[in-house]
């Protein structure tokens, strides 16, 4: 499995946000993760949509975290900025002596992204934010 930038970038976001607990405008978030604050702007969009952050504004302003990190799990943030974990796909229709073995394969596949998701289920900013300490 892996991650694509914006989740990884989504993920730093949030535990800074955590870590401040309080409202922090955008640009000094893009700063502090090293993206443009354009780019940031597209992974709030998703960020809020799945219901972790929400954008304050005004003088003010700025991102802040409505979940407790206890609540948001890595796999809650990967579904969020990508809709799937995934870990693996048998392609193409595999001849007809290793049919028997392709389909062991899948199921192999299948209970690994079943272990997968459960640890990363396990796994909160909470748990990460604790691990800083």
């Amino acid at each position: 499995m892996r991650l694509n930038k914006s989740t990884d970038y989504a993920i730093q976001m949030l535990l800074y946000l955590a870590k401040a607990g309080k409202t922090v405008s955008s640009s000094k978030l893009a700063a502090a993760i090293g993206v443009s604050h354009r780019y940031l702007l597209q992974i709030s969009a998703k960020l809020r949509a799945a219901g972790f952050i929400r954008a304050a504004h005004g003088p003010s302003g700025g991102l802040v975290l409505i979940k407790h990190p206890d609540e948001i799990s890595l796999y809650d943030v990967i579904i969020g900025m990508e809709g799937i974990v995934q870990t693996g796909k048998v392609f193409g229709t595999p001849s007809e002596e290793i049919a028997l073995e392709m389909i062991a394969l899948e199921e192999e596949y299948r209970k690994t992204e079943w272990r997968l998701q459960q640890a990363l289920k396990a796994v909160t900013l909470g748990n990460i934010l604790r691990k800083d300490q």
